[in-house]
This record gives structure tokens, C-alpha cells and sequence, in this order.
């Protein structure tokens, strides 16, 4: 059993109530009293923290509020209220009156919160802040199988409140009970449930994600008529467009008026998909539950998991990283000791954000092979990721005829390059197996379940037309002549406008983007793949693709520019947003990005290898594996072997002499630093 002791010290503050001033009490009560307006929701839960009471009348006024209009502001109060009342720093007036409301939840049944009042939602926090304060004290006196119990209902009431919300809310929502799945997760691997802790850990990762690509997935009936498949086309259409301008307003804090009307008019366009939706139903019952999103359980991923693959899934408990490893043919993940890495006094957070730091940090390079000035100390910090993150009996473990690793990271890990980390003092992890990533393993499914060709190639060449980049040109070239291609397109310099890219790209398997990229942490919707340097208007920005792209025939999406698979993974939860996320809700079935900014000769060799290596394998892991550890053992002279072997008629005269200066100046084994292969990543199937 994995002693973790200190898993029961969560609920020390839990127990012994102090009482209440009676003075803050009248205080309240008067000064409610003395205002004939309602106040906001934010105000009653501001009196009540500094008074630590909450009447009766203040309990009513939020359920009244919270039948009405109300705002992000008010919705973060009301879940501040939520644990400080199981925290006992705030006392409700009368504790029956709180008993009645619990018992009237039990007799209701719940449907998703778009389609139950606001009052009824009050009533679903409600009664979570009791099932928290129950499951906390079974906890506090060691009885974890009664704190499990009451955790799963907490958990089930959650599952129902964030369906169906944009990501802004459904963040604030997990932000407020993030630490009941740490803590499900924890006690589970406690009482060697471990089957029930892969599950939660699951059910806490990217729900948007899943839910959205869920719906986007789901085929309609082939009887459905053609005038109400069309309605349903359009109407998906439309409210995806509504959620993300309204997420997008959001996101940039925008007026509040404004904030209201694109919320509307995004609640509008989903109840008339759900309407559509409820037509479709009365002639196939099963349909809305087809569009619904499931615990994916242990058996189904067994059913899914290949002889020769493994998935490797990491979870942060408040004290503990968790390594679940899941085998090929097992009744439950393993869980040991030696997979689990203490938390306390561990600076891992930190180092990761200092890494982060640096491999976002804008320089220049004066040389074409010049290693960033920020990264050159990467192999240092591979090593120290290493030792935090890869315990050495990890090995020991897996079986020898496991060749492929699916990768499931959680929070800032999906910033690090866990491929390129050290499994053994001679041998890092891309050498033994191949490694693809995942934001969680449902998303894992449904890139599985897309099945799709690889036999058209849209190109798009230094949309920029940025003479740096001559290696982009020779990149696109080499590409485009590899066997499996039957048909290529190539978009160069202006020719890749936006509008042309969304005409051209659904019909194309492959979409090959070879220029700048930029990622915005502030507001990661404003991401971009660079198209014009001089209008910002052009760039294909993540909202513009999340909005607009569709890729409904796309197998592959292979970003070739910097830091196109950076995510905002330090905010609480593991709702992120970045690029891969855009393109595989656009459709595709796999995204090829970077962690870092890369070198684009370099860059030019991988991709290269990567498609030749597409020529004779059907496996985009073991592709990329292959030409990572092919171009760190690639010599100087192999390299300028392999660059006769372009067609590069198509350069100008000048751009032909820099390459050929550039290929002159490579010695030795000139790529072997991680900076130079590390950096791509694969995401999905």
C-alpha cells in the first residue's frame, strides 16, 4: 500500500465553530435593511466574509439573485461563499433552514446547467458545500472510504454544473474544487482503488476539450432529412462562432454591456441547436445521448491500447505527482511508491516557470546554427526534469516488448519535453520508445476514431516572405516530392491569404505550415501562425481557428515555426488553450508543434526525415521518434548529402548561395544539442 499519512491533515481547520458576534450580526442585518435596493451577489457574500454570518434574509436574496442576470464577478463571489462556509468562517443563520434545502435536492432530478434555473444551480452549490464539509470531516478521523463516498456524489454534482459552460466559467467552477479530485485521487490510491483514481483523474482533465470534440464527432442519423441536417449544420456552426466571441470578449475583460450581449446571443444560438437536437430525438431517442460525454472506464482503454504501447498519465495530488502507468492486457493502472514523487519542498513549479520563461523570451540569433542564447543551457535542465520527473525504476516496470508511450502530462508538465528526458544515465526516453501526447485519454480516443487518408498536401511557405527563412522554401519543396503526396498545393508569400487558406484546407489531409508563430500568454485566443507582416488582420490567430477552420479530412497538421505547442498551463486548472487545441477541434486527427523557438535549418532536416519516415510507416510517433535520433547522430557531411537531394531549382540565385553558405559552416555533429530536436511534439493519434 503507498503510505501518504499526511493525506489526513486536510481537515484541521474544519472542526470547532467559533461563535458569532452578535453585534456583526445586527450590524448586517441593519445595514441590508437600510438599502431599498437589491445588492449584488458579490456584496452579500463581501458582508458576509467580513462579518463570518449569513441570515436568512441574505440566503434568500441570492436565491432571488441568482434567478436573474448576474455576472462572472458575482458567480467567483458565490463560490468564495461556498467554501467558506464549509471552512465554518461563515455561519448560516439557521443550520435547519440549510438541512431543508439538502433534502429538497434529493427529490429533484438535475439536468445540465443550461437548461435548469439559476436557483436550482444555487441549490446544487449548495448542497456541495455540505457533501465537501462531510466527506473533509470523515477524512479528519480517518475514515477515508466514508470521505470517498461523499467525494463521488461532490464529484457527480460538479459532472452536472459544467456541462455545457464556456471555458471561462467552467474554469472558475474547477478553480473553486480542484482539490476534491486531487483529494478523490489521493484517498483512491490510498485504499488501493486505483481504478477509481485513474477515472477521476480523467474526469478533471480538458472537459471542454473532450465535450466539444464529442459533439463535433457526432454523426447524424443518415434518415435525418436533408432540410433539418442542414438546419443542424448550420446551427453547430453558429454557436461554436457565439462561445468563442463570447469566450474571447471575455477573456480580454471587454465592457460589460458587450460581455452580456455576446453571452446572449451564444445562449440563443445553443438553445436553437438544442431545439434542433430534440427534433432529432423524437425519431432517434438515443441520439442526445450520443452527444453527451461519458467517463471513458479502464476496460474501454484496454480495448483501445495496442500489444506494443503503454500510456503514461501524470496527476498532481496537494502533495504527491502521481505516475499511473497503464499496460496492455491489466485489470487496473499501476500505482506504486516508487512511481509517486513527494511534493513537499520540491521547486519543480518554479523551475518549470523559469523554463518557460526561457523559451518564450524574445532574441535574435546573428548566426544561422547559433543556439538561442536562452536555451543553450537546456541539456541542464533536461537533466534536472529528469531526476524530478523520471524515477529510475520507471524502466524496470514497463515491459520489453512495449515500444510506443502515449503521454498524458498534467498542468505545467505539458510544457516539458518529457520525450527527450533521461530514462537510465546512457539513454534518454525517445531512444527506447516512441512518444506521442495527449491532453487526456479521451481526447486520445477520439483522435483514434478518426480515420482518414494521407494523400493531399496543402503547403504554406514563408507566408511572410521573410528572407531569413530561405530553409522554409527548401523544407516545403522536400516535403511535397515524398511518394505518399498524390497532390500537393503550396500557398508561398502572399499567396497565403486567410480566406485562401480556409477554401483550400478542407479538402487537404496534410496542412503544412512552414513560417513565424507567436503565443500569447496573456490571452492565449490571440496565438497566431503569422500570414502578413503587416497586417495583424491576416495572421490565423487561434480564435479565428477555432471560429472558422474546418478540417474535416485532416490527418496530420505539422506547425513548423516557434512555440506553436505552448499552452497556458499555469493557470489552476487543466483547461488549456493553445494551437494543437485549435486544429484538433478544427478536425485533425494529429498536431506536429514546437515547445520552444526552434532553428529553422535544423527545423528543415527533422521535418524532412519526419515525412520520408511518413513514406514507410503509418505510426507519426515512430516517424518522429526516428528522425529525432537520426538528426542527433547526423554528421556535417551527411547533412550536405542529404541537401543534394532537394529540388532547389525553385530558390533564387540568392537564396541559393545563403543555404549553401549556411550548409558550409555546419562541422562535426552540429545538431546534437536537444535545443535542435527536442523541441516538436505530436499530440494526438
Amino acid at each position: 500500500m503507498l503510505e501518504e499519512p499526511s493525506i489526513y491533515e486536510f481537515d484541521t481547520d474544519l472542526i470547532g465553530i467559533d461563535p458569532i458576534s452578535k453585534n456583526n450580526r445586527y450590524e448586517f442585518i441593519e445595514s441590508m435593511e437600510e438599502t431599498n435596493k437589491t445588492p449584488k451577489i458579490s456584496q452579500i457574500v463581501q458582508q458576509a466574509l467580513s462579518t463570518g454570518y449569513l441570515t436568512i434574509k441574505a440566503e434568500n436574496q441570492l436565491r432571488q439573485l441568482l434567478t436573474t442576470r448576474y455576472d462572472l464577478e458575482d458567480f467567483n463571489a458565490f463560490m468564495v461563499l461556498q467554501d467558506a462556509v464549509m471552512l465554518g468562517k461563515v455561519k448560516p443563520e439557521n443550520r435547519a433552514s440549510y438541512e431543508d434545502v439538502f433534502s429538497t435536492i434529493n427529490q429533484n432530478s438535475y439536468k445540465p446547467i443550461a437548461h435548469i434555473q439559476r436557483e436550482k444551480a444555487l441549490l446544487l452549490f449548495t448542497k456541495v458545500t455540505r457533501l465537501k464539509e462531510t466527506a473533509n470531516k470523515y477524512l479528519s478521523i480517518n475514515h477515508p472510504e466514508k470521505a470517498k463516498f461523499y467525494y463521488y456524489q461532490i464529484i457527480d454534482v460538479l459532472e452536472i454544473l459544467q456541462e455545457g459552460l464556456d471555458i471561462n466559467t467552467r474554469r472558475s467552477l474547477m478553480k473553486s474544487y480542484l482539490e476534491i479530485y486531487q483529494r478523490i485521487v489521493a484517498v483512491s490510491i490510498y485504499t488501493q482503488d486505483f481504478n477509481s483514481a485513474f477515472l477521476y483523474s480523467e474526469i478533471s482533465r480538458n472537459r471542454y476539450l473532450v465535450e466539444r470534440l464529442s459533439k463535433q464527432d457526432t454523426l447524424l442519423p443518415i434518415t435525418l432529412p436533408f432540410k433539418l441536417y442542414e438546419k443542424i449544420k448550420e446551427a453547430k456552426i453558429n454557436e461554436n462562432k457565439a462561445l468563442i466571441h463570447y469566450t474571447y470578449v471575455l477573456s480580454n475583460k471587454q465592457d460589460k454591456q458587450l460581455i452580456d450581449k455576446t453571452k446572449d446571443k451564444w445562449l440563443e444560438a445553443k438553445k436553437n441547436l438544442d431545439n434542433l437536437y430534440s427534433e432529432v430525438s423524437e425519431s432517434e431517442p438515443e441520439f442526445i445521448a450520443k452527444t453527451k460525454v461519458y467517463p471513458i472506464s479502464f476496460t474501454e482503454v484496454q480495448s483501445l491500447l495496442q500489444h506494443d504501447s503503454a500510456i503514461i498519465e501524470f496527476f498532481f495530488t496537494e502533495k504527491v505527482l502521481v505516475i499511473m502507468l497503464i499496460l496492455p492486457g491489466e485489470e487496473q493502472p499501476f500505482i506504486c511508491e516508487d512511481l509517486c514523487i513527494e511534493l513537499k519542498d520540491n521547486c519543480l513549479e518554479e523551475i518549470v516557470r523559469i523554463w518557460a520563461s526561457n523559451i518564450t523570451t524574445k532574441t535574435t540569433s546573428t548566426k544561422d546554427i547559433e543556439i538561442d542564447e536562452n536555451l543553450e543551457q537546456l541539456p541542464i535542465f533536461l537533466k534536472i526534469f529528469s531526476d524530478y520527473l523520471l524515477p529510475r525504476k520507471l524502466q524496470g516496470y514497463i515491459p520489453p516488448d512495449i515500444n510506443n508511450l502515449i503521454i498524458i502530462p498534467h498542468k505545467y508538465l505539458h510544457l516539458v519535453p518529457i520525450h527527450a528526458l533521461w530514462l537510465n544515465e546512457n539513454q534518454c526516453l525517445i531512444e527506447r520508445f516512441s512518444v506521442s501526447y495527449c491532453p487526456s485519454i479521451q481526447v486520445w480516443k477520439i483522435c483514434q476514431k478518426r480515420q482518414r487518408q494521407r494523400e493531399l498536401l496543402l503547403g504554406i511557405e514563408n507566408p511572410t516572405q521573410d528572407k531569413d527563412l530561405i530553409f522554409s522554401k527548401a523544407e516545403v519543396v522536400s516535403i511535397s516530392q515524398r511518394q505518399q503526396f498524390l497532390q500537393t498545393q503550396i500557398l508561398s508569400g502572399g499567396q497565403a491569404s486567410k480566406a485562401e487558406i480556409l477554401r483550400s484546407v478542407k479538402h487537404h489531409h496534410c496542412f503544412h505550415f512552414s513560417g513565424h508563430a507567436e503565443y500569447n500568454f496573456k490571452n492565449p485566443l490571440d496565438s497566431y501562425l503569422m500570414l502578413s507582416a503587416h497586417s495583424n488582420d491576416e495572421d490565423l490567430t487561434l480564435n479565428f481557428i477555432l471560429t472558422d477552420m474546418q478540417m474535416p479530412q485532416a490527418d496530420l497538421v505539422t506547425l513548423s515555426a516557434c512555440c506553436t505547442g505552448v499552452v497556458d498551463a499555469f493557470q489552476p486548472t487543466d483547461e488549456y488553450l493553445g494551437l494543437p487545441t485549435g486544429f484538433l477541434l478544427a478536425g485533425a486527427k494529429a498536431v506536429v508543434s514546437s515547445l520552444w523557438k526552434v532553428n529553422s535549418i535544423a527545423t528543415a532536416y527533422l521535418l524532412d526525415e519526419f515525412y520520408r519516415q511518413l513514406d514507410r510507416t503509418n505510426n507519426k510517433a515512430a516517424a518522429l521518434q526516428t528522425s529525432q535520433n537520426w538528426l542527433r547522430a547526423c554528421s556535417a557531411d551527411e547533412l550536405r548529402e542529404r541537401a543534394v537531394t532537394w529540388d532547389l531549382s525553385k530558390l533564387e540565385p540568392k537564396e541559393q548561395f545563403r543555404l549553401k553558405r549556411a550548409l558550409k559552416r555546419l562541422e562535426g555533429i552540429p545538431f546534437e544539442n536537444p535545443y535542435y530536436w527536442a523541441a516538436f511534439v505530436l499530440t494526438g493519434c
